[in-house]
């Protein structure tokens, strides 16, 4: 099978899943025939705590991820500071991608060359609105094919794509519909009006201005205004027209 046979076949894979658990398996699987036992599709969070929304797709030593997490090694990751500032891989062997790590920096490094975790291949990844993230690849000791790095970066990148699909797919799925009123309240907001000025618009109270869109926050699971109005547009609830009109 071809490079480009093997890729689609995996994106027709990775569109058949429906959850993230089903992702992760056939991702870990792929990378295992091309020769990394070890992967880390991540975004840049605690690995045993990430919070909603991280995509955590990882095969690492369990003693090393439990130690990780516990010294929360990823306020210090060299690999994640270097991913935030590249768009193309690096090798942690660098001389380059070594030289300004500080001592706390190579102090991870070392600890997860221990592990097991050596002379990786980090792949950078940005997405729109999405958090930091890249995977890590560790070769086997018998050395990879260089056309397996460049078709794992193309799975790896569409694999955290998939990833953050499904994630939006089951948020929306689980938002309650707003009511008139919050919409009407939520519009408004979104047009940088203030309570005060929408109270004066709909003819009530500014603290009822304030319950509604309280409200409106819970039913779309968000904690903030601006998060509000971000998913009630990927939901359908308001629409831009509605916001610039």
């Amino acid at each position: 099978m071809s490079v480009a046979e093997r890729l689609w076949t995996f994106v027709e894979s990775c569109e058949s899943q429906t959850t993230v658990g089903g992702l992760s398996e056939s991702f870990l699987d792929q990378m295992s025939t091309l020769g990394f036992p070890f992967v880390a599709l991540a975004s840049h969070v605690d690995p045993l705590n990430p919070p909603p929304g991280a995509v955590m797709v990882l095969r690492y030593p369990n003693t090393w991820v439990e130690h990780y997490s516990a010294q929360q090694y990823q306020r210090f990751d060299p690999v994640f500071e270097v991913a935030k500032r590249r768009v193309t891989p690096f090798r942690w062997s660098e001389g380059r991608f070594q030289a300004k790590l500080s001592g706390m920096q190579l102090h991870v490094l070392a600890e997860g060359r221990e592990a097991g975790i050596a002379d990786g291949v980090t792949i950078p990844i940005r997405g729109p609105d999405a958090l930091p993230a890249s995977c890590s690849l560790v070769p086997d000791a018998t050395g990879v094919d260089p056309e397996h790095y460049k078709l794992a970066h193309a799975m790896a990148v569409y694999a955290h794509e998939r990833a953050r699909r499904i994630f939006a797919e089951s948020v929306v799925a689980a938002c309650r519909p707003l009511t008139k009123r919050e919409r009407e309240c939520l519009v408004l907001v979104a047009r940088g009006k203030s309570d005060w000025a929408i109270s004066s618009i709909l003819g009530v109270s500014e603290s009822a201005v304030n319950r509604v869109i309280e409200r409106a926050k819970k039913r779309l699971g968000v904690a903030t205004r601006t998060q509000a109005i971000v998913r009630a547009l990927h939901t359908g609830e308001i629409s831009l027209y509605e916001i610039t009109d």
